[in-house]
């Protein structure tokens, strides 16, 4: 049995004084106030509850990732949702590509692929050191020179307390015209002062009065190299995720850690539903090859997971796995994590009562 304290606060405003109940677990978190059915039953009523014919509603009630490395159907840059890539100060590793004697150095296909699919780029500190290692370094170790193909990947800024960035590095990107921002504030990573930039370009947008159609279409930002490194950084980059999500400018934004071989975000809970769409949902496409011109296929899947990071979640529901969750067993860190589960179908659905993490592997082949 759990032992709830209740607790009346009377508060006074104006003339009128209002009480306030709080529940208060005194002996203790109370994990299961409701029966397991009962919790299913209270659960599937919410969800009912939550729906609506009306379409803007609906549309927020929905949360959706839809890969970067789907293809689209228009051509037309102004008719996709605006999208942001952060580059962190992570090495940049090219697995598909190790040989440096190679004519034409290509970025690694996850990057290049996000870096294509952006429209507005950001180094955090020294992620200007990696991006010019990869390109302008590896460039002129081969052509004694910098070429054309060395000088198209310029981001659009360089930010962070800058205590990491190469003078050298500095150097070449103020003389091609790239804005370097300093921000000393200690009380915020390198990433967070990224997002801060990403937040000022999107208010920037939307108050763009020749857009109307893109500012109202769901915003994605790509943050590069969140994996690999220290253990304590890529926590900082997934709390990232919990805390940015939750700002008013990226409550309707697809933010997601990418790596070379893995992804991860944030799916929130409740009234919200999630739907995830990945590029190989069953492995078959990703052995198959119809890229004539030799190029990188990238995407995620088919092998994923489902990480209860932010704490204990009491009630998940899913569709399109191979293993779905019926909403009788909580995810919780010393019990049931989902790891090493797979995607089925080409749409995943999840309805949790607290967020998850969705992480998926990414393959990349020629």
């Amino acid at each position: 049995m759990h032992h709830i304290k209740v607790t009346i606060i009377v508060v006074y405003l104006g003339r009128t004084l209002l009480p306030v109940i709080a529940l208060i677990p005194f002996k203790g978190r109370c994990f299961k106030p409701l029966r397991i059915s009962q919790r299913t039953r209270f659960m599937r009523e919410k969800m009912a509850a939550s729906a609506s014919t009306d379409g803007d509603r609906e549309d927020h009630l929905v949360h959706r990732y839809d890969s970067p490395f789907l293809s689209s159907d228009s051509n037309d840059q102004k008719s996709l949702p605006p999208a942001a890539l952060i580059i962190l100060n992570t090495p940049i590793i090219n697995h598909n590509n190790p040989n440096k004697g190679v004519e034409s150095y290509e970025l690694p296909g996850v990057l290049n692929a996000l870096w294509q699919s952006s429209s507005y780029r950001i180094c955090a500190d020294g992620g200007a050191n990696r991006l010019y290692e990869a390109t302008v370094a590896s460039h002129e170790a081969l052509h004694s020179q910098e070429t054309a193909s060395s000088r198209s990947f310029l981001p659009d800024l360089i930010t962070g307390d800058l205590d990491s960035l190469l003078p050298h590095v500095q150097e070449f990107y103020e003389h091609r015209g790239v804005p370097i921002v300093r921000i000393e504030d200690q009380d915020y990573h390198d990433l967070d002062k990224a997002l801060m930039a990403v937040e000022n370009w999107l208010d920037e947008r939307d108050s763009t009065n020749d857009i109307p159609t893109v500012s109202k279409l769901k915003s994605k930002v790509f943050i590069y190299g969140g994996f690999g490194g220290r253990f304590d950084q890529e926590m900082g980059c997934i709390n990232a995720l919990f805390v940015w999500g939750q700002r008013r400018k990226f409550r309707h934004t697809s933010m997601a850690l990418y790596g070379e071989e893995t992804c991860a975000f944030i799916l929130p809970a409740l009234p919200k539903t999630c739907e995830v769409r990945i590029r190989f949902p069953n492995g078959d496409d990703a052995n198959s090859s119809n890229n004539a011109k030799g190029q990188y296929i990238v995407g995620e899947g088919p092998t994923c997971g489902l990480i209860p990071l932010g704490g204990r979640c009491d009630e998940v529901i899913t569709t399109g796995l191979k293993w779905n969750l019926d909403g009788n067993l909580p995810l919780e860190f010393g019990g049931l994590v989902s790891s090493s589960n797979r995607v089925i179908n080409e749409l995943v659905t999840v309805k949790s009562s607290s967020a998850l993490v969705f992480t998926a592997e990414i393959i990349t082949k020629r």
